[in-house]
């Protein structure tokens, strides 16, 4: 399967996997994915202190996403907080796990609290698509959650694994993590069911298509409500945590003055990571990911671009080449809709 650019009449491969992700069930590997085991009689209230999501309120089987920030306010990493019966877990793409360790390891001091770094012992794998919740259901002991961050123990071929809800990759998407030792065994399992491969490709098209940011696509100083995860990832009634002054002020003042965008570009090819994005030859910000997008029949790319790059009119390049700023929910020309 093939696709073109609006600009380039050369079509563009499809990635295996991609057309099953947006229009029924495939599976993908998500090697080297951050896994950290919080538990102790402590470990909700301590955990609580320093992240914008709101740990309180979750039971067992609930989640939330939130930012772990320093006393700045600066994002250290996007995280998903999974509450469990005898604390929490920490699940984030790969890169963040020692830095997130040391970090809140500075400021236990006497608290019930025990930080493992499971990172090297579970295997995460992606299950998603419109169809993946029915897919579950039907091959298990029970349904997959259907709200957002819930999640059970269950067996799927055999193999206790986690079934998250998440939305990285769709509305209807899956994080299934199973211990290292099971994963060659469940993902034949997958393969003898008929469910298709989504390969490194696919899974990247839709994440960047979706507009999730991995580390890559958080830089230095950057601001957690400059990442559009506000809704999912921060709480302003709950108590205080580092770095909550500074999003408060945010809050109060109303915006702030860059966020993060989907680019298209007029390219027969992605650009590289670190390609300027332009206004009227002036830089509003750099491409962190990019790919050749099935949906909108394009390149694009994520960046953080500043509020005069957002405008409708604004008229963007990337390397020299015409490029626009997508509008949430826009499903491209002659595209799948969204998932």
């Amino acid at each position: 399967m093939t696709t073109a650019s609006p600009s380039c009449s050369v079509p563009f491969p499809v990635p295996p996997g991609y057309p099953a992700l947006r229009t029924a069930a495939a599976w993908a590997g998500l090697p080297g994915r951050t896994t950290i085991r919080v538990a102790g009689r402590d470990a909700v209230r301590f955990l609580d202190n320093f992240t914008t999501g709101a740990l309180a309120p979750l039971a067992p089987g609930q989640g939330t996403e939130g930012f772990f920030t320093d006393a700045r306010g600066w994002v250290i990493a996007l995280a998903t907080l999974l509450r469990t019966e005898d604390g929490l877990v920490i699940d984030a793409p790969p890169g963040p796990a020692t830095l997130l360790c040391r970090h809140l390891e500075h400021y236990h001091i006497r608290e019930d609290v025990e930080l493992l770094d499971v990172s090297g012992a579970r295997a995460g794998h992606a299950l998603a698509g419109p169809l993946s919740a029915a897919w579950i259901e039907d091959r298990s002991d029970g349904p997959p959650p259907a709200r957002p961050l819930d999640h059970v123990r269950m067996r799927l071929g055999g193999i206790e694994v986690l079934v998250a809800r998440v939305d990285g990759w769709g509305s209807a998407g899956f994080l299934v993590q199973s211990s290292v030792a099971e994963a060659e065994r469940l993902e034949r399992w997958f393969a003898a069911e008929g469910l298709p491969r989504a390969d490194d490709g696919a899974i990247e098209a839709v994440r960047i298509e979706e507009r999730y940011p991995h580390p890559a696509d958080i830089p230095e100083r950057t601001l957690p409500q400059e990442l559009d995860r506000t809704a999912r990832a921060i709480s302003f009634v709950k108590g205080c945590y580092l770095g909550q002054e500074t999003v408060a002020r945010i809050d109060a003042l109303g915006h702030v003055n860059r966020a993060l965008a989907l680019v298209a570009i007029d390219a027969s090819a992605p650009p590289a990571a670190d390609a300027s994005v332009t206004c009227d030859g002036e830089p509003v910000g750099v491409i962190t990911s990019s790919t050749m997008s099935p949906r909108h029949g394009a390149a694009i790319g994520l960046a953080i671009v500043h509020r005069r790059g957002l405008a409708a009119s604004a008229a963007l390049r990337v390397n020299g080449l015409p490029a626009r700023v997508v509008p949430s929910g826009a499903a491209g020309d002659g595209s799948p809709g969204r998932a």
